[in-house]
Order: structure tokens, then sequence, then C-alpha cells
């Protein structure tokens, strides 16, 4: 099958071919990586520029003539969010209290200085959390960006009473690493200059529960520039963080797929997160790299067909079916 890879991908590639520093090549990576079509005739394109990705994030990088050390937060879980945002936006206390890390929290700056990964629960999937040091003008750790870029959700997290112009300065900051968040649901606009790197967003009001937030949200609502998904939520009373927690795995733009074995009940203990529009060769290769080869057949129960109903390896599959595979 034919690759047909776009324009926009062979220029990624030129810039790819021609960056001097690991951050320039990792941009270009993640641009050709999201442009080139998904389907089997790209499937060794797309696992080559994923190794070339992964050994990048782990060599030394050179900016300025400096030495420095690209982070890697292993993935775990349904899938990885950054929090990215200001000092005391309340990011800490996000992930203290939807997961089981502990982070620094304290009503003075700059008080986490390392990565924190966490893992948040949404009904029968975790999602892991990363705990980022603080965006500023000031200061902001180099390896910081590499964190940002290698998610797959970020949440942009600002205190209630700034909201605004803490979300005008995150969004400059990574602007000029060459980042560009993306309202989840929304496409990136025209404007997104060559090169930069896209990533979905959310948007973090915190402190809902003092008593002004819920008008300063309003406020925010009027005054924001773009058709933000806004999360308004409380550490405190913990309002919104099941609403929070639901609109990531949204964003994450995932489906759960079950599995049995013939005449036994479905597997509902861990069920298998995998890209929206997935098929059924593609959970096969998810549950073992040969089964996808072996198939021959599988049944399904749930939305993508009726129930039992028999399909082919490239039948998509939809989030709650039940798919028993058949060799």
């Amino acid at each position: 099958m034919p690759a047909n890879l776009p324009p926009a991908y062979h220029e990624a590639e030129r810039r790819y071919r021609a960056a001097k520093t690991t951050e320039d090549k990792l941009a270009a990576l993640e641009e050709m990586l999201r442009l080139i079509p998904k389907h089997k005739g790209t499937e060794k394109l797309q696992a080559g520029l994923k190794s070339r990705a992964a050994k990048l994030k782990r060599q030394p990088t050179q900016k300025g003539g400096a030495k420095s050390h690209s982070h890697h937060i292993p993935r775990e879980g349904a899938g990885q969010v950054a929090l990215v945002g200001p000092p005391n936006g309340g990011k800490s206390a996000l992930v203290s209290r939807l997961t089981h890390a502990a982070p620094q929290v304290a009503e003075y700056p700059f008080t986490t200085r390392e990565a924190l990964p966490g893992m948040m629960a949404f009904e029968d999937v975790a999602i892991q959390l990363v705990d980022l040091p603080p965006l500023s003008e000031e200061h902001v750790e180099p390896w910081l960006y590499d964190v940002v870029r290698q998610a797959d959700l970020l949440w942009l997290v600002v205190e209630h009473t700034n909201s605004l112009d803490e979300l005008e300065l995150t969004q400059r900051l990574l602007s000029e690493k060459r980042i560009e968040p993306v309202p989840w649901g929304t496409a990136a606009g025209e404007e997104v200059p060559a090169g930069c790197v896209c990533k979905p967003a959310l948007l973090v009001v915190t402190g809902m529960d003092r008593p002004e937030g819920a008008e300063n949200l309003e406020i925010l609502r009027e005054l924001i520039p773009r058709d933000w998904p806004i999360s308004p939520v409380s550490t405190l009373d913990g309002s919104g963080l099941d609403e929070l927690a639901r609109a990531s795995f949204r964003a994450l733009d995932l489906i759960r797929v079950y599995t049995k074995r013939p005449g036994k009940p479905a597997d509902r203990g861990q069920p298998f997160t995998l890209p929206r529009g997935a098929t059924v060769g593609e959970l096969a290769a998810a549950i073992h790299k040969d089964l996808r080869e072996q198939l021959d057949f599988a049944r399904i129960w749930g939305d993508s067909a009726f129930d039992g109903q028999t399909v082919q390896r490239d039948h998509v599959l939809a989030d709650g079916d039940v798919v028993e595979i058949h060799m």
C-alpha cells in the first residue's frame, strides 16, 4: 500500500534533516508523526519515526553551547497529561488530590522543581498526570518543554483571580518554544507557524471554592479569546474533579475495549485502551504482537455491531465493545 505522504510531511522531514539541536529534531519528528497518514502502508514508517524520537529523548541535547539532558517520563495508563502553568496555579494540589503522588504543596512559588508523575483514576482506566515546575518569565526548567512535547494532553492550570493573564503568559512561553496548545475539540488555526508542535489542551481554573470564584469564572468566559473547554475545579471541596477526569478521557480520544474467550464472560477487569478509530486488527496487535497475523475473524458485542456479529480485522471498534478473537 503506498504511503501517499502529504507535502506538509515532506516539509517537516526537510526541517528534521536540517535541524541542529535535539529540541528542533524532536519538534520536526512530532509534526511528521502528526501529519503521516495512519494506515497499514505507513506502519513501518510510523514505527521508525517513534523509534528516532525515543532515542533523541534519551540523548543529551545541545542548546547554546551548553549540554543538558532531555527528560523522558515513561508513559503509564491510558494516556499522559502534563500540567502546565504559572507559579501557585494549583498544579501540585491537583496531582495530590487526584493521585497517590505526594508533591510538595505550599503557598510560596516554585515549590515544584522536578517532574512528578501520578495516576488518576477514571472509571475503569488510569490516566497519568505529570506535575511540572512552573512557567515563569524569570526562570523555566529547560527540560520542561521536552515533557510537554511528549505528553498526549495538556492541562493549562490557572488560578481564578488572574486566570486570563496567566493563560496568556502560559501560551506565550510555550509558543516561544514552538509548542501550540490547541483547545480540545477545535482544529489548529492557520496561524500556527510551520514546525510548531500542536498539543490538545484543557483550561483548568482552580479555586472554585472561593466566594469570588464563580464571578471570576464568568468574567473569564466573556474575555477569553478562543472557545476554550474550561474545567472549573476546587481541590478543597472536590467540585469539578470528576468532570475534569471525564473531559480528559474524552480529550485523549480513546476507546475502551474488553475481550472474552469463546463461551466465557467478558473480562471487565482491565480494558484495552486504543485510539478512536482503531480496528480489530490493531486490538489483536495490542494483545500480542503476533496475534494480528494469526487472526481469522472476531465476534463483537457492542455499539459497533449487533451482538455476536462476525467481523474481519478491518472492522472499526467503538468504546465499550466486547471482542472475541478467533484464530
